[in-house]
């Protein structure tokens, strides 16, 4: 009997976890127009280098909709929205990591080593998608959503000089 009601609690707790998980919508207040992406790379190696996703498209005036981030190719970026003359376009630059590793102090004196940050662990990507998909989360109202935008056609690398 211990047996049983020891299963029946773990089986709760473990389904009531899945709850917490990111689920996409499959009908969003926008519509999208084709996505495409670029590879940047800045002409001085402080540049750096990156992508940029830029995806059109058309909302409801009547939506309060604010898009917060995309998800793409395993990074995570913020996105900001420009005004053109056929709707709004949603734009994620996605950088590459510098290679300048922040100022550290070494000394035999553990107390002078006070101030170095210790590393931040990597999260795990929260979603499965393929090269051509991202995914934007959104405020509608006061809740998160997330939509999936697919055919994400690649462009041309941009060299800058």
């Amino acid at each position: 009997m211990k047996a049983l009601v020891y299963l029946m609690t773990l089986l709760t707790l473990t389904l009531s976890g899945c709850s917490s998980q990111r689920k996409l919508v499959q009908e969003a207040p926008m519509k999208f127009g084709e996505a495409t992406c670029q590879a940047w790379t800045g002409g001085r190696a402080e540049s750096g280098s990156g992508l940029l996703l830029e995806i059109p498209m058309v909302m409801d005036a009547a939506e309060t909709v604010v898009i917060q981030q995309a998800f793409f190719r395993g990074k995570v970026a913020d996105v900001t929205m420009e005004n053109v003359e056929t709707g709004m376009l949603a734009k994620a630059n996605f950088k590459n990591g510098t290679r300048t590793k922040p100022d550290m102090t070494m000394h035999v004196d553990a107390k002078q080593e006070v101030g170095n940050q210790p590393p931040q662990p990597k999260e795990e990507f929260p979603f499965d998608l393929e090269d051509d998909q991202c995914v934007l989360s959104f405020l509608d109202g006061d809740t998160v959503k997330y939509v999936k935008v697919e055919g994400i056609k690649d462009k041309k690398p941009l060299f800058y000089k």
